[in-house]
């Protein structure tokens, strides 16, 4: 009887899984059916479940007539440039929320917050005034700048929680020794929580790369990036379904490959302090 039931639990357990991976798995390889197509049957009814694999909606935005080759790699420098930013300020403003004595700490970490919470949309015609009154209207720099609102208010919230799980007597020994702040923080807590850095460095990078709503306003034709170059075939003639299928994959593959290559930071990052003692 007790073996029945865990074999009944465990059924549960693996047609539970199955349930949540073809939830988060499903949309990901329609797209990737609509992206290899043919164009003509992707809305076909009835729906035609069997059909020849073509890789033209690729050969149309990589290569002729590429239109979104160029804006991968616009994509590319606003999103390492957004990262390159944000940690030299995310960094030390985490580091003096987690170990100084600020007055207003939390009133800080609730505007944080707020940010973070808010609507890009709601910064858009401010940004773009200011944006244009400095003249850097279509320029990387805009975009890198204006995406600080979003990558340095979540980069603060993880880090601190990240600093909060280093000891402080590791701190205090080398205070004793008479090390400055910043050298405690370079030589001592930076190294402990790298693993954090490179997390928090990933998920600043894939905020970037997915943000549509600022360079929509800030780019131009010559640094669009591929969020809205995949905007572009929604057309007044009709949807190519098939080339923003391709975009869309397209889009996936780069944060991908970044989380493939460091899935042993993201485990540690993530679990970093929930072992003590």
């Amino acid at each position: 009887m007790v073996r029945h039931k865990k074999s009944l639990q465990t059924a549960l357990i693996y047609a539970a899984g199955l349930l949540l991976m073809a939830v988060f798995i499903g949309p990901i390889l329609w797209f990737l059916a609509l992206a290899i197509r043919p164009a003509d049957t992707a809305f076909s009814m009835p729906p035609q479940f069997t059909f020849e694999p073509t890789l033209k909606a690729f050969q149309h935005i990589l290569v002729d007539p590429g239109t979104n080759a160029p804006q991968v790699v616009n994509s590319l420098i606003v999103a390492i440039g957004a990262v390159a930013l944000n940690l030299p300020f995310s960094i030390p403003a985490a580091y003096a929320l987690s170990r100084f004595r600020l007055k207003g700490k939390k009133n800080i970490m609730l505007w944080y917050l707020g940010l973070l919470m808010a609507p890009p949309i709601a910064f858009l015609i401010p940004y773009f005034i200011l944006i244009t009154r400095i003249g850097l209207q279509g320029t990387y720099l805009s975009m890198i700048l204006v995406l600080q609102t979003l990558t340095i208010p979540f980069s603060v919230w993880l880090m601190k929680s990240f600093i909060d799980e280093v000891p402080a007597e590791l701190e205090e020994a080398a205070r004793v020794d008479g090390a400055h702040w910043f050298t405690i923080m370079w030589r001592i807590t930076l190294p402990i929580v790298r693993p954090g850095i490179i997390v928090t460095s990933m998920f600043a990078f894939v905020f970037a790369w997915n943000n549509a709503a600022f360079p929509l306003v800030l780019s131009s034709r010559a640094t669009a990036t591929l969020p809205i170059g995949t905007l572009g075939y929604f057309a007044t003639s009709g949807v190519t379904w098939n080339f923003i299928a391709a975009a869309a994959v397209l889009a996936m593959v780069p944060p991908m490959i970044i989380f493939l290559v460091f899935d042993r930071y993201v485990v540690r990052g993530l679990t970093f302090g929930s072992v003590k003692g």
